[in-house]
C-alpha cells in the first residue's frame, strides 16, 4: 500500500510540475504584450483609494490582460457624465496588467 501511494504521489508530482512549467505559449502572449507596451502608459494619480477619495482624481475600475481589451469594454460600457469626465487604461500590477481607471470630478 505504502509503494502505491508514494507511486501515486510521485505521478502527481508530476503532473502538477508539467502543469505549472509547460505554459502554452498563448496563455504567456497576452502578457508579454502587456508589458511591451506598458512603458507608454502610466497609471495616473492621484488615485481616489489613496487620497481620501477627494475629488479630483482617479477611480479604479477593473483590470484586463491587454489595452485592446480595456478599451473595447470602456467603448462598451460608458461611466456616469455626471460622475465622471474621461478614462484611460495604464499599466496595472508592475506591467502585467491594464487598469480602467475613470476620472472623478463628482460625486
Amino acid at each position: 500500500m505504502k509503494r502505491h501511494l508514494s507511486k501515486f504521489m510521485a505521478v502527481l508530482a508530476a503532473a502538477v510540475f508539467a502543469a505549472v512549467t509547460l505554459t502554452p505559449a498563448s496563455a504567456a502572449a497576452p502578457a508579454a504584450q502587456t508589458r511591451a507596451t506598458a512603458s507608454t502608459r502610466v497609471s495616473p494619480g492621484p488615485d481616489c483609494a489613496n487620497n481620501g477619495n477627494t475629488n479630483p482624481c482617479w477611480e479604479y475600475q477593473t483590470w484586463f490582460w491587454t489595452f485592446d481589451n480595456c478599451n473595447n469594454y470602456y467603448n462598451e460600457h460608458p461611466y456616469d457624465p455626471s460622475r465622471y469626465d474621461n478614462h484611460i487604461c495604464a499599466v496595472f500590477t508592475n506591467g502585467l496588467t491594464v487598469g480602467l481607471w475613470f476620472h472623478k470630478y463628482s460625486g
